[in-house]
């Protein structure tokens, strides 16, 4: 039996759990649900035909808007005081009429209420770059002669130390992006070149499977690094007491939701159960044993910045698939 919804969109906005606008091409308010009255604390007879910048403190609302008109595309990320916004475009049979925006509440960083999961933090991000200069180094010495790649391995994450230490609070500022448009296969690649001595020391049989047709797309790309090797150390962790111990890390376009690229990482590792892969992303739980819990948490809050998801698949002894979905299209406010 078909079942249908009988909803009028007055019935849909009003079932948004934020403030939310609807406005005509020039920035005027069509309607609004009453989240919306209850922010502006006016009524939606007094906000119809308004400017919507007289209303939200937001530095250059009407220059996102209009962006976001003309290039069809979602803004996100927009500071409004205590309020992010995001627009997107309304569409009337395949023509742009209008766009909607949201208003949400601006989410606390967890480390301006907690200095000790700040510090937890920074000596987390601090051992990953020093790891890799540990990998390369013993590499050295087993080698006991000149070798260029693993000098630029230790030069590289040196590097990454300082940047992090110069940078102490915009590292762990997960809500402000310093977006441009980068090759997300050139960042997964460079996050993963010092864990491959790692893989190689191991065992682990590692492939990489790249997309070349994938656009530059608008992202953070320290950060995302950030993200990145926290997974990917996770997996080859996973692998260590593994029988199988097989890796792949792959990019692509995400079939749902579209205009999303992803980044893949199966491992054939211990794998998660049902209760630890709920609790995957809690700061400080973790099932190992001189682990911190944060490497997660990290990752989920940097993709959440970027508007993307971490989606977590994962059984006992059937090993563990990470996929990262960042958007293509959406982009971050402070590149405009």
């Amino acid at each position: 039996m078909e079942l249908t919804l009988n909803l009028s969109y007055e019935d849909i906005l009003f079932s948004i759990p934020f403030p939310c606008a609807v406005l005509n091409s020039n920035g005027e308010i069509l309607t609004v649900n009453q989240k919306f009255e209850s922010l502006t604390n006016k009524s939606v007879k007094f906000l119809k035909g308004r400017k919507i910048s007289q209303f939200l403190s937001c530095q250059n609302i009407e220059d996102a808007l209009r962006r976001s008109l003309r290039e069809n595309m979602e803004i996100h990320g927009l500071d409004c005081g205590d309020f992010v916004v995001f627009i997107s475009p309304l569409f009337k049979s395949s023509q742009t009429v209008g766009a909607l925006l949201i208003a949400k509440p601006k989410l606390e960083s967890p480390f301006e209420k907690d200095i000790s999961l700040f510090l937890k933090g920074l000596s987390h991000e601090i051992k990953n770059p020093l790891s890799g200069i540990n990998g390369a180094a013993r590499l050295l010495l087993k080698l006991k002669s000149y070798d260029e790649e693993l000098v630029q391995v230790i030069v590289s994450e040196i590097k990454r130390i300082e940047g992090l230490l110069k940078n102490i609070l915009k590292s762990f500022d997960f809500s402000h992006l310093n977006v441009k448009k980068e090759n997300l296969n050139k960042i997964v690649k460079e996050t993963f070149s010092p864990l491959q001595h790692r893989c190689r020391e191991i065992g682990i049989n590692y492939s990489l499977f790249f997309d070349p047709s994938l656009p530059e797309i608008p992202v953070d790309s320290e950060k995302l690094k950030q993200a990145l090797f926290n997974l990917m150390k996770n997996s080859i962790e996973a692998l260590e007491k593994s029988e199988r111990k097989e890796l792949k890390i792959e990019t692509g376009y995400a079939i749902r939701p579209s205009d999303f690229a992803y980044i893949k990482i199966t491992d054939s590792g211990i794998g998660m159960d049902e209760e630890t892969l709920k609790r995957f992303g809690i700061p400080f739980f973790t099932t190992k044993e001189k682990g911190t819990g944060i490497g997660s948490f990290i990752a989920k809050e940097i993709v959440k910045g970027h508007g993307g998801e971490i989606l977590v698949e994962s059984s006992p002894k059937r090993g563990t698939t990470i996929t990262i979905l960042i958007p293509m299209k959406r982009k971050g406010w402070q590149e405009y």
